[in-house]
């Protein structure tokens, strides 16, 4: 598995699968499709696996990566915070990935594929999100943490978090650095085609917030996909097949 360093030393691991048209006659695509995955997890599983059959079959190229703290990287997680993964995820977008871009992102990964539409808009020509968790301590603060949790946090300590599919520790620096990040308190400056894909049976943050982040994009050109049965990794085939749609409706924009 190839590692990339990035400014910043973290070192993780990356794949980079070209598009099945890619070596034949036919014209080189220019477009890379960028995942990001979500907090604690990695970029290795099903669910990636599956997204990136759906890109190459559709003649995109296909990028994925650990966030530092993560996978192949996890020991360092504490040392990581969102400051950390946005400037790595820039530093994909200008060093590592040529061409056109659509960013797919799962949970925090769709945070910052908003973010990264934001920061480089003429790169990323397309958003798919798949239950994005942005501002993802407001839903810590008002749902998931304790009275003394929350004084944890103003003193400094680390936090751990459990729900129903996930289990988290917290530093006060990460609660930090995702404040500093805050997206849903004003107009989100992205401009491309996003397609926000929402579980209903979401049991990690609130499943309407997708309707607050499709209000505050500045872009007319928003799709909103409602999973009735689907939870927050959206793995399940339903959510897997409204993704490659999204794909495919994506592509022909493009």
């Amino acid at each position: 598995m190839p590692q990339f360093t990035y400014e910043n030393q973290f070192t993780t691991n990356f794949e980079f699968s070209q598009a099945k048209n890619a070596n034949s006659s036919q014209k080189q695509p220019n477009l890379t499709v960028v995942y990001l995955h979500g907090l604690c997890s990695d970029p290795w599983g099903s669910k990636p696996e599956a997204l990136k059959s759906f890109c190459l079959d559709a003649g995109c190229h296909f990028f994925r990566f650990e966030l530092a703290g993560h996978g192949s990287d996890r020991d360092n997680f504490q040392k990581t915070d969102f400051n950390v993964w946005k400037k790595q995820l820039l530093e994909v977008i200008d060093r590592q990935v040529k061409g056109d871009i659509i960013l797919a992102g799962s949970s925090l990964g769709g945070w910052l594929s908003l973010v990264g539409a934001r920061e480089r808009p003429e790169r990323v020509k397309g958003v798919i999100t798949l239950a994005a968790a942005c501002d993802l301590d407001y839903d810590l603060y008002k749902y998931a943490l304790s009275d003394e949790q929350k004084a944890a946090v103003e003193r400094g300590e680390n936090i751990y978090l459990g729900t129903p599919e996930f289990s988290y520790v917290f530093t006060a620096a990460q609660i930090k650095a995702y404040r500093e990040n805050a997206m849903l308190r004003a107009p989100i400056l992205v401009f491309c085609p996003v397609h926000l894909l929402q579980g209903r049976q979401d049991a990690s943050l609130e499943w309407h917030k997708v309707f607050k982040i499709a209000d505050l994009l500045e872009t007319d050109k928003v799709v909103v996909k409602i999973l009735k049965n689907g939870a927050h990794r959206l793995a399940e085939p339903e959510s897997l097949e409204e993704f490659r749609r999204s794909l495919e409706d994506l592509l022909k924009i493009n």
